[in-house]
Parts: C-alpha cells; structure tokens; sequence
C-alpha cells in the first residue's frame, strides 16, 4: 500500500487508486501520513484538519474519521499481497500512529532519494533523480484545502526545485536535453516564479537550438517575477539570459560536454536539531541570491566567538541554499582555530580545490596568485556554492576565492575578516534564553526540560548560551538518563569543575577556546604574545567589565599599550568590546584564561 500526498491525495494499493473519503478524512490521513511513524496529538491533528474552523465537538469528529480510516486501511489491505509490508492506525499516549513504511509515503520517498542523490555521483545520483522526478505528480495535497495544506505545499516547493534542478543539470550532462525541455515545461507551469527551474530549462532549449523559446521563457518569467514580487530576476537568470543574447549557450551544433568528474557535493550533514536564527538565515540567503551588477561572485563571512555556532549556522544555510548552485557544493576546512595543527597554507588548499573539481593541480612552483587565475578558470561558468569553514584570516581565503555571479562563497572565522573590503560581514552571537532552552530540550528531551524549567535555564545560562557549550552539556546529560537537570546545574555552577562539565570525548568548550588562545601565544608578533599574557592576568580582575584604565594599571601599561592588547583580543573573540573603553570577560572565557 502506497500513501500519495504529491500532486492529488490519494492512497494506492493492489495498482489501484482508492477512494479515502470526503475532504476532512482525507487531511486526517494526510496529517498522519506527513509524520509517518511518530505520534501525532489530537491537538495538533484538529489544527491540522480544520485550522481556525473547529467544530463544536472536534475530537468526538476526529474519533470519528479515525474510525472510518481504520476501517479503510484494514480493506485496503486485503487487496495486498500477504507478504506486503502491513499498515496500522494507532493510538499511543502522545497520539495516533500511522504505521506504514515511510518510504511507502511518496513525500517521504521523494525526501530520501534527494538526500541520496546529494550523498552519490555517477549512475547511482542519476536513478535516484530519476525515480525522485518520477514520483513528483505535482504540489503536494493538490486536492486538499486549508491553511496547513498549504503550508506544506510551501515547504515541499524548495526541496522538489532542489532536486528537479539537479536532476535537469546530470540528464543535460548526459545530452538528455528533449528530456529536461519537455519535463520542465509542465513543472513550470506549477512554479512559474521558480528561477532555477527556468534557468535549466532555457539551457535545455538552447542545446536543442530553440534559442527564441529559451528568449521568450526569460521574458515570461520576467514579467511575472515583475507583477508578483516587484523586482527583477536574480543574476543566475538574468547573467543566463544575457548569454543567450550573445548566442554563447547556442549548442545546437556543438553537442553537449560530459564531464568524467562528478559533481563535488561535499556539504557535511545537515544539522537534525537547529534552533532560532532565522534573521540570519535570511541575510545569508539575500547576499547570496540578490541580483548585483558586478561580475564577482557574492561572499558573506560569517564571524564570532567560540562555540558560538559559525559553522552550524554556514552548513545550515548552505543546505537551504542547495538548489541556486546544482552543478557543485564544495566544502573546505581550512584549520584556522584548530588546536595542535597549523591552518592550511594558500596552496594547499588551492591544490584541494583542485582535486575536489576533477582537474589537475598546478605544480608547486606555481605561485597562490597564479594557481588561483587557473581554479577561476575551472570553476567559470558553473553555478557552485564554495563554503571555507575556519578561516584564520584574510589572506588564507582571498586566492580561493571564485569569480563569477553564479558562484557564491560562505566564509566563517573567528575575528572579522575586514581586510576583504566589500564583502558582507554576519557577525553570531549567542542564543536568546529560550532557543537555548529550546535546543537543550530537543537534545535532552522536552519531557526533562518540562520537569525542571527552572534549572533549565539556569544551566544554558551558565553555558552563556553558546550553542556548543549548551549541546556538549546536553549531551551529557543525555548518557545520564538517572540524571536530573539539577544534578547537571549543581556541578556547572561548581567553577572549579564547569569547563569539565562542558566536554565530552574530546568536544566542548575548552578545546575550542584552545585555538584562538594558541593562535596568540605562537604569533610572530609581540603584541599578540602580548595580548594572551593580558587574557591570562584580565581573568583575575574580579568584575566582569574592566575599564581600558584599570586594564593598564592591571597589566602595568599605558593606555595605548594597554589599549593595543585588549583590542588584539577583542579580535581573537577572547575579550567582548561593550562600548568605547569597556571591555568585558564572560565567565566560560575566565574561568578558561584562569587555566592557561
């Protein structure tokens, strides 16, 4: 039995489409079916069927239609075969269970052939684009109404614009063009506004020497783009459109390259437990995707403190952002806050890049400016998204860095990387209290959070709401399970023992503070050696804030001097500037400086 939420709901069994019922049993089921496995509350069903109309008796009504589907999914059955995977609707302590096979729900289904795809290359990414693009029978609950119905349509748009996109660019690569042409024109009729889908099926025209209909698909697109949203296209679309002009994507008589190399998809996991952000999500995701005149490719970097959750934040958005770069995700750890080992040379990263795009490194006598001209020339023309995680500082990342409109780069450091000129700078603080709590509660588990929300609080405000220190205390806790909250909130609260409770094999917060502090103490130059021997003497000061004077008459310094150091580690995001002359030391800083 098959559950099928794309296009017009529906259930299969035996080869036949079945008939569930009037509209509501149909979002009961569908409200199971999206959350196939798990428990769903009576609660959350009722919103989901009739949002804002409740009737006056909603759970004798909802009793009701579960009733009726039971009855529904045990016939259904019997026109299986005996040995097919058995479905069940049940009722737990937390809500009813749809028990089926998630990969026997379509919507499910489609989610686990883009996350393969995205992990594969070769025959095995192009099948399961194939199959993936083979189950999209259009926007999901196509024949349902209300507010949550919707909703999920939305939230379904960017992941099958992901994988039609991806699909469009491997069967392009193979010379399948007639194929992406025909697909993508009934897709588009479905999501007109979808840049991608309209970048890919005007290069489809183009191969097949249709050039006035891939001219005529920017102008529609355009001009509804223009009435609906009240801009113009991105620069992927419009840079493509000016190509088109130019007759460079005319590839009628010229066939179609294919590229031996796969396409590098080398985003680490998707993070399962992310929490708040959402400001900054955006404004990652409109310096990337805003159209702008010049040719370079956009870059945001993304800087702060230790634990604070760069990295997270950078993969995160980089997922989100899967579908504006299908011809490649690079992602590149470049040391530069990483304890014991130095931080990649120029060159060896260039040579990195190299080999993640399939092409040939140039010799070592070659110099980082000139290596560089050559990896431009590799990567011009693709649309890729390049993501330099760690980066110790400016000229580590300015000769990886690419040109052209259709790439984009994601930086992430501890100190600003001001040096750039130009390039958006996101700077990542802490949690508010409650994500902190809400992201401790996804890992530790909503029911202990609830038992004890007052030491809860207190214990992510002892992790300063840093992201790491807060997910090293969950898990902790959670390889505690006899624990209480207040056990764990004791023992953080003990100074002499807080930095021990805030790691675990190997991960937390002392081993990422361990970077920038060797980062200063190894520099070259004296101010910096300067400045970690100030960390080391600032922790005993005894208040939080210091002012730039006590902080030279604490380090025997003149202001200058003393100003020199402080803002030597106001950079390293060992010291916090709060305003001109005030400087403060959080307590996981302190206690850390007070081991050094």
């Amino acid at each position: 039995m098959k559950i099928r939420l794309l296009g017009l709901m529906d259930v299969e069994a035996a080869g036949r489409s079945l008939d569930v019922g009037p509209q509501q049993r149909r979002l009961v089921l569908a409200a199971l079916a999206v959350d196939a496995g798990n428990p769903v509350s009576i609660d959350v069903l009722t919103n989901r069927v009739w949002g804002q109309d409740t009737p006056d008796a909603p759970h004798s009504a909802l009793y009701s239609h579960i009733t009726r589907l039971r009855k529904f999914l045990t016939e259904a059955a019997r026109t299986e075969d005996p040995a097919a995977r058995p479905v069940a609707l049940t009722k737990g302590a937390q809500g009813y269970i749809l028990q089926i096979d998630r990969q026997d729900v379509d919507l499910h289904r489609i989610g686990s052939l883009a996350e393969g795809a995205h992990a594969a290359h070769g025959e095995r990414r192009v099948l399961a684009l194939r199959e993936a693009m083979a189950l999209w029978r259009g926007q999901p609950l196509a024949n349902l109404m209300g507010y949550w119905a919707s909703t999920i349509r939305r939230n379904a748009e960017s992941q099958f614009i992901g994988v039609a996109s991806a699909w469009a660019a491997d069967e392009l690569r193979l010379g399948n063009a007639q194929a992406v042409a025909d697909r993508l024109a009934k897709v588009l009729d479905s999501y007109p506004l979808a840049e991608p889908l309209a970048e890919w099926y005007m290069r489809a025209l183009c191969a097949l020497g249709r050039t006035s209909e891939a001219l005529q698909c920017y102008a529609t697109v355009r001009r509804q783009i223009a009435e609906q949203l009240g801009h113009e296209p991105g620069p992927h679309l419009h840079d493509l459109h000016m190509a088109v002009l130019r007759g460079e994507l005319d590839t009628h008589h010229q066939g179609i390259t294919i590229s031996s190399a796969p396409l590098p998809r080398q985003l680490p996991s998707n993070v399962a437990h992310f929490v708040g952000r959402t400001d900054e999500l955006t404004w990652i995701r409109d310096a990337l995707t805003t159209p702008r005149p010049q040719a370079a490719a956009p870059l945001v970097s993304i800087h702060g403190a230790a634990g604070v959750g760069k990295s997270t934040l950078a993969i995160h958005a980089a997922h989100q952002l899967l579908h504006h770069y299908p011809e490649g995700q690079v992602y590149l750890e470049l040391g530069g806050s990483s304890t014991g080992v130095p931080p990649l040379s120029p060159s060896e990263a260039l040579a990195r890049l190299f080999r993640t795009l399939g092409a040939e490194s140039p010799p070592p006598t070659v110099q980082a400016d000139e290596a560089a001209a050559q990896l431009r020339s590799v990567v011009a023309g693709r649309k890729m998204l390049l993501v330099l995680d760690n980066a110790s500082d400016s000229d580590q990342i300015k000769p990886l860095l690419l040109n052209g409109a259709g790439c984009g780069v994601i930086v992430t450091s501890r100190q600003p990387l001001a040096a750039l000129g130009g390039v958006g700078q996101l700077p990542v603080r802490p949690l508010a209290v409650d994500e902190a709590v809400a992201l401790f509660g996804q890992l530790t588990g909503a029911e202990r959070v609830a038992a004890e929300p007052t030491a809860a609080v207190a214990i992510v405000k002892l992790c300063q709401c840093l992201p790491l220190a807060v997910t090293t205390a969950a898990a902790r806790l959670a390889a505690r399970p006899s624990w209480p909250l207040a056990e764990l909130h004791s023992r953080l609260a003990d100074e002499a023992r807080r930095l021990d409770n805030l790691e675990i094999e190997g991960m937390g917060m002392r081993a990422s503070l361990s970077g920038s502090y060797q980062r200063l103490t190894e520099n070259a130059d004296p101010a910096m050696r300067a400045a970690a021997q100030a960390f080391k003497l600032l922790s005993g000061y005894g208040r939080p804030v210091v002012t730039l004077s006590d902080a030279a008459q604490l380090l025997s310094e003149s202001r200058t001097r003393a100003e020199l150091f402080l803002e030597r580690l106001v950079d390293a995001q060992l010291l916090e500037s709060i305003a001109p002359g005030l400087y403060q030391m959080n307590d996981l800083l302190r206690l850390f400086a007070q081991e050094c």
